[in-house]
């Protein structure tokens, strides 16, 4: 699990390439768009003439932004990424055999993409209500901090906006872009899952010995839950509380342990960081001071061992062995989508495969969140469901997929073609 996957080291690349003048770019930029229009050389040339414009500024705007020394490229944001263009690249592929300009499905994304981030960022906050939202907090999704099914509240919310505003018009059928949704849907939640799995949340309860279990790192939020729940230890080790900086007991094979770190040993720094107090390492360790995407821990330590010299030890902790609950949505998604795509050319009733979606993932959302340990038990007005959020809301979904089901399979079925958007589009 990376919750940082890399890091441009944008300060080192301004600092290589040569000083060029700002305007340069500009002035090229016009000299190119009037020589190309008075010769009226062909789109290539214009093409080319914005990618040395670019290339001219590339140093200016790096120098702008090297006040930092590298740009974290964060895993969970890079699936998302990738999660929303293979959604749109399917979705387009999907509507051209329903006659849909493949236009209106990349319009339609970015309304769906919009409303569905800011819905699903509005659940996670009315879910973690002892979370710390401001502004700036509310747009770092990168971070992570999306519930689906707000997500898809917001996104319907955002076709019925796009669908009035501009859709409409193409009389695009909406029974007929549910079915182009649902196997996107299916396939954004596998990827975006793993944006999950790297990012550390979503994350399951304590495996059991036989289960498949996996152990995060320590930026993690598994970490501090675990820790917080008296489950674990941060870091593989205890201190001595009599004997400021000094190692009580150490987990026999943990990473601290395999590291070379004893009972007795003395502290001095963490991570270049020098300690005084017990407490300085326990703010430190427990995320006061953390890092994010940071998951090894260096330890400048005194060793218990009068005849040994200071001495530095550098180890990665993880958690205790936790549910991959990421893992069992990412997989159930990749089965639900080719189920989907298979079922497609064989469907004889538009919005049937929204439904077998909606069916589907009320069901497997409720049981994987039994393994889940991420979220607590809402009450619904004042009644308490013993049950989370999404467990409430997947039986309602699963009630209303029934429905629409009945709906979907009495409803007639138009005898001729439903959307001429792709002649009326062209």
């Amino acid at each position: 699990m990376q919750q940082v996957l890399f890091r441009i080291p944008v300060k080192d690349i301004a600092d290589s390439l040569p000083d060029i003048p700002v305007f340069i770019g500009p002035l090229v930029l016009v000299l190119a768009i009037a020589l190309g229009r008075w010769r009226h050389f062909p789109k290539l040339f214009f093409a080319i003439s914005y990618v040395v414009v670019a290339l001219l500024l590339l140093p200016s705007v790096l120098k702008w932004i090297s006040f930092t020394d590298s740009i974290p490229i964060y895993g969970y944001g890079a699936m998302l990424f990738v999660a929303f263009v293979s959604c749109v690249l399917l979705a387009a592929r999907l509507g051209l055999r329903e006659g849909i300009d493949p236009r209106h499905i990349q319009d339609l994304a970015i309304w769906i993409f919009i409303f569905g981030i800011i819905g699903g960022r509005i659940t996670f906050m009315i879910q973690d209500r002892n979370e710390d939202f401001s502004l700036g907090k509310f747009v770092k999704i990168w971070e992570g901090g999306l519930v689906f099914y707000g997500g898809a509240i917001g996104g319907a919310v955002g076709y019925f906006v796009a669908y009035f505003v501009s859709l409409r018009k193409y009389h695009i059928s909406s029974w007929k872009m549910a079915d182009v949704i649902a196997p996107c849907a299916a396939l954004g939640l596998a990827l975006g899952r793993v944006g999950c799995l790297l990012n550390g949340c979503c994350y399951g309860n304590v495996a059991c010995a036989d289960c498949p279990a996996v152990g995060f790192p320590l930026s993690a939020p598994p970490r501090y839950e675990m820790t917080r729940r008296g489950y674990q230890t941060d870091a593989g080790f205890t201190l001595d509380a009599k004997r400021p900086r000094t190692v009580g007991a150490v987990e026999p094979d943990s990473a601290a342990d395999r590291a070379g770190l004893h009972p007795d040993d003395v502290i001095l720094q963490v991570n270049d960081k020098e300690v005084a107090t017990n407490r300085d390492i326990d703010d430190y360790l427990h995320g006061k001071y953390w890092p994010r995407g940071k998951n090894d821990l260096l330890l400048l330590i005194h060793p218990s061992d009068p005849q040994e010299k200071e001495k530095e030890i550098l180890f990665s902790p993880t958690t205790i062995g936790l549910h991959p609950t990421q893992v069992y949505e990412s997989v159930s998604m990749v089965l639900l989508a080719f189920l989907l795509l298979a079922y497609y050319p064989f469907k004889r009733h538009d919005g049937s495969l929204m439904v077998i979606f909606m069916l589907a993932y009320s069901v497997h959302r409720f049981l994987n969140e039994m393994l889940r340990t991420d979220t607590d038990p809402v009450s619904i007005f004042g009644i308490q469901t013993h049950m989370t959020l999404s467990q409430n809301i997947s039986i309602l979904v699963l009630i209303a997929g029934i429905l629409l089901g009945i709906v979907v399979w009495t409803r007639p079925q138009p005898k001729g073609p439903e959307c001429p958007a792709m002649a009326e589009g062209t």
